[in-house]
């Protein structure tokens, strides 16, 4: 069975008490949140009109630098970034369908909007529980798809990514076939320490690139789309009819370029705790998926129900003010899914203080 909305709700009261939280990176109050933007915000910085000018157009210009590529685009979520992308590439090619692992964010978590609302057809490429293979993506019939979606890391199977030599292959078979080469970056901060690559390079390997502000940067909310200038116009007039261009984006864009500045050094430390925390708990006895990790998160697989285990970290957290991990986000009643990502909150301590307190959270 599920986690219920009480243990959800239990679980948001909790964390504002607890004086260590395994999860991400610390969230600040509202209160504390605005002002430390109004800290950060310089004095001759001005607010965008309807997503041009102002601390917009600066933050998307620095953004199109760091990755390398000709424009980019921000929105407010990354939802409409990639459904936004892949319309566009419909569009100037004539091609209905979009390639996608069935573990995609497209297909599990957005109603199926892809075809509902964006009218497009989507072709399975892979398997659910293993990690995308360029024989999937080879083996595909291209006469009718217009784009290919690659998550790296890949959130649903703990955060693996397909090797380099992988997304070569992918790159030679897009071209071959006039598909375009979409990154599904949410977490591509991620990903420079496993492919011992920069971030301008990682992008180069694809036409276009979203990526995602409030997951490892700890933004208010919001998304960039990263491509050539002619598909950023595109983009801007689908995100206007889909009604995704609101008057201002100021507060967001604020708060992503902040969490960049602040965070994103910091990841080759976050991917390094990770795998010590990971080998730990693999030591005493936890399953990890994947057993090997690669970036700052992974899944834990644990032999209890969602609600039980859900009752022991919030009856444990409110005991100790140690919020070991967060709810379970899949699973049975024999066994459960936690996914940990590691951000500033669990690297204040070491590595054996979340196994001690794990495992005395799943005694009790």
């Amino acid at each position: 069975m599920p986690v219920t909305a009480q243990q959800k709700k239990r679980y948001s009261q909790l964390l504002q008490k607890c004086d260590a939280v395994i999860h991400r990176s610390h969230q600040a109050s509202i209160k504390e949140e605005l002002q430390r933007l109004s800290d950060y915000v310089h004095p001759d910085d001005a607010r965008d009109s309807y997503g041009y000018g102002g601390v917009v157009h600066q933050f998307e210009t620095q953004l199109a630098e760091l990755f390398s590529k000709p424009a980019a685009l921000f929105l407010p979520t990354g939802t409409l970034a990639q459904n936004v992308a892949v319309k566009c590439y419909s569009e100037t090619v004539n091609r209905q369908s979009v390639a996608l692992h069935p573990t995609s964010h497209l297909i599990l978590h957005e109603h199926n909007a892809i075809e509902t609302l964006w009218h497009l057809k989507v072709k399975m490429a892979g398997q659910p529980d293993i990690i995308l293979r360029a024989e999937d993506i080879t083996h595909l019939d291209a006469t009718d798809i217009c784009a290919l979606i690659i998550e790296t890391p890949m959130r649903e199977l703990g955060g693996v990514m397909p090797d380099w030599d992988t997304l070569v292959a992918i790159r030679q078979w897009c071209d071959e076939n006039q598909v375009a080469m979409h990154m599904d970056g949410a977490r591509i901060w991620q990903t420079t320490s496993f492919y011992q690559r920069s971030l301008q390079q990682i992008a180069g390997i694809f036409d276009s690139v979203y990526v995602s502000f409030y997951k490892d940067l700890n933004g208010i909310a919001g998304a960039a789309l990263l491509g050539e200038t002619s598909l950023i116009e595109d983009a801007r007039i689908w995100a206007r009819r889909a009604g995704g261009n609101p008057i201002t984006l100021y507060p967001e864009v604020l708060a992503a370029q902040y969490g960049l500045e602040r965070l994103t050094d910091k990841m080759p430390e976050f991917i390094s705790y990770t795998k010590t925390l990971a080998q730990e708990l693999v030591s005493a006895g936890f399953t990890t998926v994947p057993g090997a990790v690669q970036a700052a998160m992974f899944h834990l697989k644990l032999n209890e129900g969602s609600q039980v285990l859900a009752d022991k970290i919030l009856d444990y957290a409110a005991r100790t003010g140690v919020m070991v991990l967060p709810l379970p986000r899949s699973g049975t009643e024999r066994y459960c899914i936690s996914e940990i990502s590691i951000g500033d909150q669990a690297v204040k301590h070491p590595p054996g203080f979340w196994v001690e307190h794990l495992i005395a959270c799943i005694a009790n």
